[in-house]
């Protein structure tokens, strides 16, 4: 291997990531296959001030393949999914001619061993031997397999009890400057993984990895500031993030600049912008603004009512696999919105989605079971939406407490949870406080 590249290579694990890219185009242009798989990388990532080009990635990716280095079909998998590119054709045997280069020390090799092994490409699946050469890769000071390896440990695929290995390997690997480490340290600061819950700590983590082009830490800032957590800023500044985030190219962002506009969160109410960011949110695979979508035709919010394409994205969300599908969809068939009424189908969509949480579903059957008077019934479908801080369903076991119907008489239990839900902001439980006791949010009963 000449200088040259040990050169590229040093400032590329350095994360000195434009020098990098300027000394590997210099490099690939003169035919150096090492140069080429590491273009690849830079230009399929995006990193540094590189524009993420997936012509250009898989461009230098196969040139590099053809000149011999077997590391750019791996590189090429895992950044492309393999069945786009028929990268997968080529994977038997790729191993043997990749260990013995991963035994001989290089910490290229070693990763991409390791990636074959957890995904089994071309190779028998073993996640905890793909660990191993992911985690030399890392010793060594790979920044993309220190990443990896704390995300193992993070999300326990190699067991319990390693969330401090991954945050102390996202700091490592945050150290040397690479964003996604620096993003994925500031979640386990936010989550208290490895290491005690810290969100300005998190926050500082997200700006940081931001500053060097991570467009999910923008998105992740823009939710806590939604949320109003860690004095991020208002909603006019999570109205930006999320602008930001979906510009540069990150699509779960879509459907939050969506939400923006349509709620009127830090800009003007658009039901029309809405529904373009919901759009294109699900054109590139966000299944979860189906229901948005629906609820925009359904109601005619900036378009034509329209029951029946409503009825189509409930329909699409529900075979999507999204539980707030499956509730709008038994609501379409209970009330004979957009179709023929079918109540016996609703009934079984409303179970469908309860048993995955869906609060509204659970509510329902409540109100159904309520309305037979199948008291106990009703009051298990309240308490299980209740418990999950769904107000409407708390004001309703309120009621059942306050009457006796499934429970015994007790009025300072449903004193309790209409208050839970005033406190949530739900006028419905001051109305009934005051209509039940003659109360106001400011008095108290004994």
């Amino acid at each position: 291997m000449n200088k040259k590249i040990k050169i590229a290579e040093k400032l590329f694990l350095a994360c000195d990531f434009d020098e990098a890219f300027l000394r590997c185009k210099e490099l690939a242009e003169e035919g150096n296959a090492r140069a080429m798989y590491l273009l690849g990388i830079l230009y399929g990532f995006g990193y540094g001030h590189v524009e993420r080009n997936r012509d250009a990635c898989l461009h230098w990716l196969e040139r590099s393949t053809a000149e011999g280095e077997y590391l750019a079909w791996v590189a090429m998998a895992s950044i492309i999914p393999p069945e786009t590119t028929g990268v997968s054709t080529v994977f038997n045997g790729l191993a043997e001619m990749l260990i013995p280069l991963a035994q001989a020390g290089d910490i290229f090799a070693q990763y991409e061993v390791g990636m074959l092994y957890i995904n089994g490409w071309g190779i028998e699946p073993d996640i905890e031997k793909g660990a191993e050469w992911i985690k030399k890769s890392a010793d060594t000071g790979y920044f993309i397999a220190m990443d990896d390896l704390a995300t193992l440990y993070k999300e326990r695929a190699l067991g319990s009890g390693r969330e401090k290995d991954a945050w102390r390997y996202y700091l490592k690997a945050a150290g040397l400057g690479y964003r996604d480490a620096e993003y994925h340290l500031g979640e386990c600061y936010y989550e208290g993984c490895g290491i005690e819950r810290d969100l300005e700590k998190a926050v500082i983590c997200y700006k940081k990895a931001l500053s060097n082009g991570s467009m999910q830490a923008a998105d992740a800032l823009g939710t806590m500031c939604i949320l109003g957590e860690g004095n991020v800023g208002d909603k006019h500044k999570a109205f930006s993030y999320f602008k930001k985030a979906s510009q540069g190219g990150y699509i779960r962002s879509l459907g939050k600049l969506g939400d923006c506009y349509y709620y009127g969160r830090g800009i003007a109410q658009d039901f029309v912008k809405a529904r373009t960011c919901y759009e294109e949110a699900w054109e590139h695979g966000d299944y979860f603004v189906a229901v948005r979508i629906g609820t925009i035709y359904l109601v005619g919010l900036g378009v034509a009512k329209d029951e029946k394409t409503a009825l189509a994205w409930f329909t699409k969300s529900a075979e999507a696999g999204d539980p707030d599908g499956v509730y709008f969809l038994a609501e379409c068939y209970w009330f004979g919105i957009g179709t023929l009424e079918n109540k016996e189908k609703a009934i079984t969509m409303y179970v469908n989605a309860a048993e995955v949480g869906q609060v509204s579903a659970m509510t329902r059957l409540g109100e159904m079971a309520q309305a037979s008077k199948r008291y106990e019934e009703a009051v298990h479908w309240f308490e299980s939406a209740a418990s999950l801080g769904y107000p409407p369903a708390e004001n309703l076991l309120a009621i059942c407490y306050y009457k006796g119907n499934g429970v015994p008489k007790n009025e300072k239990i449903a004193r309790e949870w209409l208050d839970r839900a005033e406190v949530q902001g739900d006028k419905e439980a001051a109305r009934l406080k005051q209509q039940l006791w003659g109360i106001t949010s400011k008095s108290n009963i004994q």
